[in-house]
């Protein structure tokens, strides 16, 4: 088998575009086609089929895809450079998919980590995904190299690890006219709520967490940004739940009270997820750590 045919497969699905691809490798469109075609013929299978303006995979070329990544990409970067990572001299730059509110709480720290640590290491968390059912194939693809997520991947060949679990409360501006220091079940119900519409369990974050069914909301505002509907809660009448860890950074300072959830709610909690074909990357496993450490006084303050 030429390597070169399994790198340009291995393109072909990162890109979903033979141009795209053709491009990525310094290389013809008609030179990616026939690649692909010599692979057909190996393995009696199309691999691609049109969709829409691009091309999808067949089951057995995503497949195939996840059993040559991992050793492919050994042999095209190096196997040295996964086995033997140096933090101290590493400029690797390792990429996290995440949501800018557990962002907020996560990266500050791994940053100031990273500077006592790894000062030449660089971590993106520029690729975000509100709904996190598609989140597997960024790690399958190895577009990113953990995501961090409040829902474990169940799914064959990806591992999960709890790193942090989230109470939540409820926030409302100081001067409610029918809300103080107390809120009970109804009071709850009755008023206008800020949706946090990031889902978990394709359910919106509160009704994923509570232990019995709870009646609807009067929702009058959704916001993907739980700091915005934070300090919406501050201007108007409406309530939002948050977690207590985004509610002791945005209160002081702000006209707003925060109450207990007047029901049984579970906390959220915060997994990074990551896929096999990383196991035996040390580079890899010096991030999951450094995870742990930094969020292991993020857990401390939650429990005390």
């Amino acid at each position: 088998m030429d390597l070169n045919l399994l790198k340009t497969f291995d393109v072909v699905m990162k890109t979903r575009s033979v141009n795209a691809t053709a491009e990525s490798l310094g290389i013809t469109a008609p030179a990616v086609s026939h690649a692909l075609n010599r692979l057909r013929e190996q393995y009696q299978d199309p691999l691609f089929i049109r969709k829409g303006r691009g091309i999808a995979p067949t089951n057995f070329a995503i497949e195939l895809h996840e059993e040559i990544q991992a050793p492919l990409n050994l042999l095209l970067n190096g196997a040295k450079s996964r086995q033997q990572f140096n933090p101290q001299s590493s400029q690797r730059t390792f990429r996290l998919s995440s949501h800018k509110d557990l962002d907020l709480i996560i990266i500050p720290s791994l940053v100031h980590f990273r500077d006592q640590h790894a000062p030449k290491v660089k971590f993106r968390a520029d690729i975000e995904h509100i709904d996190e059912s598609n989140r597997h194939a960024d790690l399958r693809m190895r577009k990113v190299d953990l995501i961090l997520t409040t829902t474990p991947l169940e799914e064959h060949g990806y591992f999960n690890e709890l790193l942090l679990e989230l109470p939540l409360v409820v926030v409302c501006r100081k001067n409610h006219p029918r809300i103080q220091n107390t809120l009970s079940h109804s009071q709850f119900f009755s008023e206008g709520h800020i949706l946090w519409k990031t889902q978990r369990l394709n359910r919106d974050i509160v009704d994923s967490l509570a232990s019995d069914p709870q009646p609807n909301r009067n929702i009058v505002y959704k916001t993907d940004s739980i700091c915005n509907a934070v300090m919406f809660a501050a201007q108007t009448d409406w309530l939002c739940v948050t977690s207590q860890w985004h509610a002791d950074l945005l209160t002081p300072g702000h006209p707003l009270q925060v109450l207990p959830v007047p029901f049984e709610l579970s906390t959220l909690p915060v997994y990074m997820t990551w896929h096999q074909s990383q196991q035996q990357d040390t580079g890899h496993q010096w991030l999951k750590q450094s995870l742990l450490e930094v969020t292991s006084l993020h857990r401390n303050l939650l429990v005390d």
